[in-house]
């Protein structure tokens, strides 16, 4: 199975910790790894080549100037150019047919080979749905209301399909028309529901399970699918990190962090430690939180922004 990140050397640590995580949860699977970075220390790279190879998978690095992209960087959104890097994919990988793009603040607690195994004849990607907030992004982007709207997070490309029907070619006319500025908000995954609406496959909810849906008001997590939720929860495949206080972070509050912290053990960067988030707001406003999270967490007391868990 192929799998597709795109960083730059200060993530390095987090790619190496979502692939411990899938590794270790898909031990039947041989991987070759791919990777597309801005920048990438010879230190890093050596690490994560050693690290990537211990488990018996291949690595594969593409270092990637930005600026020679046909790409207007200046609507890429608010993740900047690394999340559309991806769509260069059947372009920078000509001899790969299918491949799984997973975003660097992802963590696998299940098997993969559901994904692996779909039939993507009449598809160009699947992914799982957005939140609910996505009812809006279907609006702005001309959607039919009944349509679907995907989280670009995970992306199970059909880059057979993408490359036969000149997906790259949409995507890029579409992301550098001047008509489009003011209605992409949210990069290339605005792009491709637009351009591919109608090939998309939809995967099931656990295959990209947002943080937010374990905070107790439950506002973030899909209507339809609130009456199965805590099911959901149960048999996540994917825990997506979609808050900017990432897992790593001293003041991350949410209690499945765990998990990151257990896959990051597992890599070359296991001592390495990340301070605070840049929405810290100091010690005493962090202890607060702490206590509204550990009384929501035993039933005491519940708050709208604590987590379920």
């Amino acid at each position: 199975m192929h799998l597709l990140f795109a960083s730059n050397d200060a993530y390095i640590p987090h790619v190496a910790t979502t692939l411990a995580s899938i590794f270790e949860n898909n031990k039947d699977v041989e991987f070759i790894v791919h990777i597309m970075v801005t920048d990438i220390s010879e230190i890093n790279n050596a690490k994560l080549k050693g690290f990537v190879e211990r488990y018996r998978h291949t690595l594969d690095v593409k270092v990637v100037n930005p600026n020679d992209l046909d790409i207007d960087l200046s609507v890429c959104g608010k993740w900047g150019i690394f999340p559309s890097l991806k769509l260069y994919a059947a372009d920078l990988y000509p001899d790969v047919d299918k491949i799984l793009y997973v975003d660097a603040d992802m963590i696998c607690l299940g098997s993969l080979k559901y994904i692996e195994q779909l039939d993507m004849s009449d598809y160009w990607i699947a992914m799982a749905t957005d939140e609910q907030g996505a009812e809006e992004h279907k609006k702005r982007l001309g959607l039919i209301h009944n349509g679907f709207y995907g989280c670009a997070g995970l992306v199970w490309f059909n880059l057979d399909n993408w490359r036969n029907s000149k997906v790259h070619q949409k995507c890029f006319n579409f992301f550098n028309d001047p008509a489009n500025r003011e209605v992409i908000e949210f990069g290339e995954q605005d792009v491709m529901n637009k351009v591919c609406s109608g090939h998309i496959y939809e995967l099931p909810i656990i295959y990209n399970m947002f943080s937010y849906y374990w905070l107790h008001h439950g506002r973030n997590i899909p209507v339809r699918y609130r009456k199965d939720i805590e099911e959901y929860k149960t048999n996540a495949v994917i825990i997506h990190y979609i808050d900017s206080c990432k897992p790593w972070f001293k003041d991350c509050l949410f209690p499945l962090k765990k998990y990151y912290w257990k896959y990051h053990s597992l890599t070359p960067w296991a001592e390495e430690r990340y301070g605070y988030s840049k929405g810290y707001q100091g010690a005493f406003n962090l202890l607060k939180s702490r206590l509204k999270q550990f009384l929501n967490s035993f039933g005491l007391k519940y708050y709208e922004y604590a987590f379920d868990c």
